[in-house]
């Protein structure tokens, strides 16, 4: 064995004792006791140093984690090579300060994320997270969550290479940002997306490309903040195709904003890519916006401007999106300099159009026909300027915004402010909740960890020690006709149902398991892929458990005798070797997730939920004791299986390697339906993209054609869409699936290997689609 291998799984090994035997268990050790005490869960207070095992043993708390827990980190730096998930809710992290306690990422080779969170009633404060692949520190779908005294740096300057988001809440609600510090960010340092009631104020937002966003966001306060040395000071953007689109009520007050002036780093594609550095203050498509009492001085192209996200010039298919900002109120700022050296292509024409510098305040101009009234647009959807001292406006006029207007003299922008001249209601304050109180019992899954075997071989799975997989008689193995990639693994799957109990039929979905019912995933390598014959080697088994409360699972590291695994809360790595089918010897460190990671991807809608047996895709023959016979028929047969409709009723999905059964369109929509759905669904944690990947999707839209990249970075590749029918290489999906960067490839969980045979499939099948010759690109 690799000796980095025995050091990982002696850890892994360490950890799931450590998680077993942990002191939050409080339990009364009783001599000559045969089974395990029971145990009382109570909140306590973690302290932590920095050191060689501090990844494993603070992965491990995150992973118990009683709710009311309260985790110390020491100063000092902390050297992390993954990224750490928390799910447990009324969880602290605090440090002694951004300056003294940093988590440093900057060896990172796991996970693209630093933090990544989704308990509710989380603080974090006074510490720093630096260097990062991707986002440094994102909470995902958390109720009450605050960010206090915690800084996000990249620490070699600003570079497209950075990574996107610094603190990163994204469908939230109840958010307080408060004396925080972001520096290097290539998309946004502090970023709030599709949340409700937001407070950021009295932080620092410093040579990002987006000092301060806010995105697709309802009801937020934004205040006295520090906002300078960015390509972008504060953005108000509200963006096409997400699950929450047409922001609101944001007020944007008391901050500097000054000296945005930096030069545009963000990988090309990203939407803040088309931000023109020297912005201060950036309107885009959101309603209900009131900036007032701010200083905005000296920023190069545009101190403020309001804009449609027409003027983007991006395709936009969201029939329900609104494009256009109304109901913006600017009154009462300081707004002086800047406007001396406009950037961007826009910037260089209105340079030419009105000289420099350019008025403080600039509109493009841009309304909604539709809402116009006697050949108006009511007040309150209008721009109002006020009390903004001897400051000079622009209207851009961008609709009539043409070569040929500009040629033949027709087009003038507007100068004069008086139209837009006068007063809104003022927006209403956000006013926070108190966090609610913990409640330790919450956490179901340590009861489930704690009970855990501690070695496979108790659960009784397999005849003799399990090499062979050949399962005892009430383990019933079934196989999928589309399976989860995972670096060219052989899988070994089973069930086990509780004596007498049946499964119940469901055409969408996981079927409907009993509770007590027990799914068994082995991953293996064959020795010699050419010869099933020659062997394998046996890596994990994980297993999955349906209790009254919901599923639960965890995994089993084999031991290199191939006798028996050993259960691994933490996860693990091993080093592994085979000869691939094209006769050459292929190497990988295969990852074994640890238990908030199976979360992660088995979230649905914040609940556990298998991968795999549905319906669709258990429909295909599988080899038993007695005969070959098509899965569901079998298990019907047999009294397993209710409810089951005849098997030409019941859908069958494609599989992906087998090309007579199915089109092209057919197998590669399967194939992403399984690799990729239950993150990229409206349940899945990768619901905030927008991007559906479910195979019952059928709006092109929704599955990546002309779909604009979300939260990418420099996933994006410098491509502008998801899918460009007809340009697979102009295509954001095709770049993700061939990428080995950390913050772009995709799954970012389990593969380090490309698949190729799935890009050249998927590359075919974007080929082959439609080439769009006309169509408006606004709604």
């Amino acid at each position: 064995m690799a000796l980095y291998q025995w050091m990982t799984c002696c850890r892994a090994i360490a950890l799931s004792v450590l998680i077993l035997g942990c002191s939050l268990l409080h339990v009364a050790v009783l001599a000559g006791a045969e089974e395990k005490p029971a145990f009382k869960l109570e909140a306590s207070t973690y302290t932590f140093s920095p050191g060689p095992e501090f990844q494993f043993e603070f992965q491990s708390r995150l992973i118990q984690a009683v709710p009311g827990d309260v985790l110390i980190l020491e100063a000092g730096r902390y050297d992390l090579h993954s990224g750490l998930n928390l799910v447990t809710d009324n969880v602290t992290i605090r440090g002694e300060g951004h300056e003294k306690t940093v988590l440093s990422f900057k060896h990172q080779t796991d996970g693209s994320f630093g933090l990544l969170a989704s308990g509710d009633n989380l603080v974090l404060e006074n510490f720093a997270v630096e260097d990062t692949s991707h986002n440094a520190i994102k909470v995902l779908g958390a109720e009450n969550v605050t960010f206090r005294g915690v800084r996000t740096e990249w620490t070699g300057g600003p570079k497209t290479t950075n990574g996107a988001y610094g603190l990163y809440p994204v469908q939230c609600k109840n958010v307080l940002i408060e004396n925080c510090v972001a520096i290097g960010a290539a998309d946004a340092g502090i970023y709030v997306g599709q949340s409700t009631d937001v407070i950021v104020r009295n932080s620092r937002a410093e040579a990002n490309v987006a000092g301060i966003e806010i995105e697709n966001t309802v009801n937020a306060d934004v205040y006295e903040n520090v906002v300078t040395g960015n390509t972008g000071g504060l953005l108000v953007f509200d963006l096409p195709g997400l699950p929450q689109k047409n922001g609101r009520q944001v007020r944007l007050f008391r901050n500097r904003i000054f000296k945005n002036n930096l030069a545009n780093f963000a990988p090309e594609g990203n939407m803040v890519a088309s931000v023109p550095a020297g912005t201060g203050i950036l309107v885009m498509a959101t309603d209900e916006v009131e900036i007032f009492e701010n200083t905005i001085r000296d920023n190069r192209s545009f101190n403020v401007s309001v804009v449609s996200f027409l003027i983007f010039g991006k395709k936009m298919k969201d029939p329900n999106y609104d494009p256009y900002p109304e109901g913006v109120s600017i009154h009462d700022n300081k707004i002086q300099g800047g406007g001396m050296d406009p950037d961007g292509e826009l910037g260089l024409i209105l340079k030419s159009m009105v000289g420099t510098p350019l008025p403080e305040i600039v509109y493009d101009g841009v309304i909604d026909s539709r809402k116009l009234v006697d050949g108006k647009i009511p007040a309150e959807k209008s721009l109002r300027i006020s009390n903004n001292g001897d400051v000079r406006f622009l209207n851009i006029d961008f609709g009539n915004l043409t070569p040929v207007n500009i040629a033949t003299g027709k087009y003038q922008p507007e100068t004069d402010a008086s139209s837009f001249t006068g007063a809104l209601p003022a927006l209403n304050p956000v006013e926070l909740q108190p966090h609610g109180k913990p409640e330790p019992t919450k956490n179901k899954a340590l009861q489930i960890y704690y009970d855990a075997p501690p070695k496979l071989s108790e659960l009784g799975l397999f005849q003799g020690n399990g090499a062979t997989q050949e399962p005892v008689n009430d383990v019933i193995p079934y196989d999928l006709l589309t399976t989860l990639f995972t670096d060219y693994t052989s899988k070994h799957r089973f069930v086990r149902l509780p004596a007498g109990e049946k499964i119940r039929f469901q055409e969408f979905g996981v079927l409907e398991f009993p509770v007590g019912s027990m799914l068994v995933k082995t991953f293996s390598y064959l020795k010699d892929q050419r010869d099933p014959g020659a062997g394998e080697r046996l890596l994990e088994t994980r297993v999955e458990f349906l209790k009254e409360s919901g599923w639960f699972g965890y995994s089993y590291i084999w031991n290199e005798e191939q006798t028996d695994a050993e259960l691994s809360l933490g996860g693990g790595e091993i080093d592994v070797s085979w000869i691939h089918t094209d006769g050459q010897v292929r190497s990988t460190r295969h990852l074994v997730p640890n238990a908030n990671q199976c979360i992660s991807c088995h979230s649905q809608n914040e609940k556990y939920v298998p991968l795999g047996p549905v319906a669709a895709n258990l429909n295909r023959k599988n080899h038993y004791a007695d005969g070959e016979e098509n899965q569901l028929a079998y298990l019907t047969r047999k009294g397993l299986l209710q409810g089951t409709p005849a098997l030409k009723e019941i859908t069958k999905l494609p599989e992906f390697s087998e090309p007579r059964s199915g089109t092209v369109d057919q197998r590669v929509r399967a194939y992403l339906a399984v690799n990729c759905a239950h993150c990229h669904s409206p349940g899945g944690n990768a619901r905030t993209t927008g991007l559906d990947l479910r195979f019952s999707q059928e709006d092109p839209a929704r599955w990546g054609v002309w779909k604009n990249p979300v939260a990418a970075g420099r996933g994006s590749g410098g491509r502008s869409y998801d899918i460009v029918p007809g340009a697979p290489e102009k295509s954001i999906l095709m770049h993700r699936l061939q990428s080995s960067d950390l913050a772009a490839r995709m799954p970012n969980i389990g593969n380090r290997m490309i698949h190729q045979e799935a890009v050249d499939l998927i590359g075919q099948w974007i080929s082959e689609m439609p080439v769009e010759r006309s169509g408006s690109e606004t709604p």
